[in-house]
């Protein structure tokens, strides 16, 4: 019964950690290139470009906490 529970608080752990680390870089792509596209008047370049550097960076963390994932259950 506690293996179970520690395998759950461990999925929990690993999903809020992608589920926010995406988010944060999503949004901090599309509030950076905000305001540079105000900063530099190229609306909506740099606001496009970011968010999809963000997404990029995003499902790059995605892949690595995922193979992180696979090494743990692998030594468990």
């Amino acid at each position: 019964m506690a293996e179970n529970r520690k395998v759950l608080l461990k999925a929990i752990a690993f999903g809020t950690t992608i589920a926010t680390t995406l988010a944060g870089l999503v949004l901090g792509g599309f509030f950076l290139g905000r305001y540079l596209d105000n900063l530099w008047g190229t609306r909506p370049w740099m606001q496009l470009i970011l968010i999809l550097a963000g997404v990029i960076l995003g499902g790059i963390n995605i892949v690595l906490t995922l193979m992180k994932i696979g090494k743990t259950d692998n030594e468990n």
